[in-house]
């Protein structure tokens, strides 16, 4: 191997690192989402500090590497994808400090419960980015073609929860006192990062389009939702 394939080689690997701390935030999210008496939140901003540093250096050589090297075709998307894989797992890390904070709007009493609905999101997101990642590291457009399409369902369970805890009965608690208002609003707030968290790991999958057959499909959607970078 040239000098330059040994440096992009090393460059993976420190994604690789990167990509394994940020599904290992998530899975903390969703560890918190299921049960409200684990308390994650130093362990989520420790990670989230680590996550930020490791975008900078990461993107530090990777333009090294262009600069140097002045990479063409295949090699010149790949470095470029990493940058912005980078882009979009410390948004992941941004979303699961977010659905920290969310958590502890939830009235003090911690045993009080998250709808199932956001149960259920927060499993299928936690698969999405795993998925997503394995898809970007095994080049496998499949996957990340079948994983795009689980953006659906999230997005659908985003606007349920978001109709459950709208509901004439909910909000008639909500105005007579019976329920604090800080509980739905939160998991409001959770389901709607949750689904932001979705968009990254739907991002992600089309980054490997584009790295593995040089097509640009950013900013195509297969439903009417915005992508967000």
């Amino acid at each position: 191997m040239s000098k330059f394939e040994n440096e992009l080689t090393d460059l993976e690997a420190q994604l690789s690192e990167m990509s394994q701390l940020a599904i290992s935030m998530v899975d903390l999210a969703v560890s918190a989402v299921h049960d409200r008496t684990r308390d994650v939140h130093d362990d989520v901003a420790g990670s989230e500090a680590m996550l930020d540093q490791m975008q900078s250096r990461i993107d530090n050589e990777a333009i090294r590497l262009l600069t140097v090297y002045g990479p063409v075709a295949s090699s010149l998307r790949q470095i470029l994808v990493v940058t912005h894989m980078t882009a979009q797992l410390e948004r992941i890390g941004d979303q699961v400090m977010n659905v920290d904070e969310s958590l502890k709007l939830i009235a003090s009493d911690r045993d009080q419960p998250t709808l199932s609905r956001i149960h259920e999101m927060a499993d299928t997101v936690r698969l999405m980015v795993d998925n997503a990642v394995k898809s970007y590291f095994d080049r496998d457009i499949e996957l990340a073609e079948a994983t795009r399409a689980e953006d659906d369902l999230v997005d659908a369970s985003n606007l349920q929860v978001m109709q459950l805890l709208l509901s004439d009965d909910v909000v008639h608690s909500v105005l007579t006192g019976e329920k604090d208002i800080r509980d739905s609003l939160a998991q409001m707030l959770i389901a709607r990062h949750l689904e932001r968290i979705a968009d990254q790991a739907v991002n992600i999958c089309k980054e490997v389009a584009f790295m593995v057959q040089g097509e640009d499909v950013r900013h195509r959607t297969s439903t009417p939702d915005i992508d967000e970078r």
